[in-house]
């Protein structure tokens, strides 16, 4: 559904054109009030965007099915804290975003890593409460928890036991671990054995881009089965890392092996926090009520404390290749 002006008075296109965005279509919390009581009313179910003429063509705008909430399980909203937000103005931005888009709630996912050293968990929970107070100011409805990208390695356990570190919600009982993007992590087995002894499951944030992964698709098969839950980009469903992340991202959907679909967002700009076309794709390859379990049910269990009781992985069927085709394969030749 694409954002529009068109059809507005001329005058009323130029006196809003930098600040907000028409939409015939209902919206059930967010309206302005009229400037002028002579014009429809439909060109004031209106969003404030706060940015010079942008509009978004990927919001959705209303929730696509009624009832069904959102929750976004990995953003990074928090302002100054790492890679995302830079301040305040740009997380309530990302905010009014995610609402337009459908989103309910939001888990605050900075990076916990050597690169950002000043991150832990106090700091963390207090970067939200002082969102949550900024988002009650500007009467934005959208619920936040608390949570974190964890940076891979050995010593997690430990350190998530010892409550040095964030999981979801801070309930102790699943964190997301961030896969690294080029390489495999050695001994991989026994961190996920590490994690779940002591009651933690791990949830591999977008595993699906991991190049080696991608080629080898039945190692991560192999560790959702061993009690590894998968968080799969939303904008890998829409290809917007290319064509073999985005096959990938749908055959992990198909094969029961994506548990979770969150934005990752980083921005109000390039990386948005929002996920209707995304639902929609997930809608659309394994059906309305498994895209209910992932968007809704799966991310309201996590934040409560339990772990979904997902299905079994269905096996892949063995694609056989000749000798030269697996190299040129690894190294993405064809």
């Amino acid at each position: 559904m694409e954002l529009s002006c068109r059809g507005a008075p001329s005058e009323t296109r130029h006196h809003y054109r930098t600040t907000i965005a028409w939409t015939a279509s209902p919206l059930s919390t967010l309206y302005m009030p009229k400037p002028d009581e002579n014009l429809p009313l439909k060109w004031y179910r209106c969003a404030s965007i706060q940015r010079h003429a942008v509009f978004f063509p990927d919001l959705c705008l209303c929730n696509p099915v009624k009832g069904l909430q959102v929750i976004d399980i990995h953003c990074h909203i928090l302002p100054g804290l790492d890679d995302g937000a830079k301040d305040l103005e740009h997380s309530l931005e990302m905010a009014r975003i995610a609402v337009l888009d459908g989103i309910s709630g939001i888990v605050c996912t900075p990076h916990m890593s050597p690169h950002y050293p000043g991150n832990n968990r106090d700091v963390v929970l207090a970067a939200v409460d002082e969102l949550r107070t900024g988002l009650a100011e500007e009467g934005i409805e959208l619920a936040l928890y608390p949570g974190c990208e964890l940076a891979m390695d050995s010593d997690l356990p430990e350190r998530i036991e010892a409550g040095e570190l964030l999981t979801f919600n801070d309930n102790g009982n699943a964190a997301l671990v961030e896969m690294p993007l080029e390489m495999i992590p050695t001994h991989m087995s026994t961190f996920l054995w590490k994690m779940q002894v002591r009651g933690i499951t791990p949830i591999l944030a977008h595993p699906e881009r991991n190049r080696y992964l991608v080629h080898n698709p039945s190692i991560l098969l192999g560790w959702v089965e061993a009690g590894a839950l998968v968080q799969v980009t939303g904008n890998s469903l829409r290809g917007h890392y290319g064509e073999r992340v985005r096959d990938f991202s749908l055959k992990l959907l198909e094969h029961k092996a994506a548990h979770l679909v969150a934005s990752d967002s980083h921005s109000a700009d390039r990386r948005r926090p929002v996920l209707s076309k995304a639902r929609e794709i997930v809608d659309a390859t394994v059906g309305a009520e498994e895209a209910r379990k992932i968007f809704d049910e799966y991310p309201a269990e996590i934040l409560d404390g339990r772990i979904p009781d997902v299905e079994s992985v269905i096996p892949l069927e063995k694609e056989k290749k000749s000798f030269i085709r697996r190299i040129m394969g690894r190294l993405e030749l064809i």
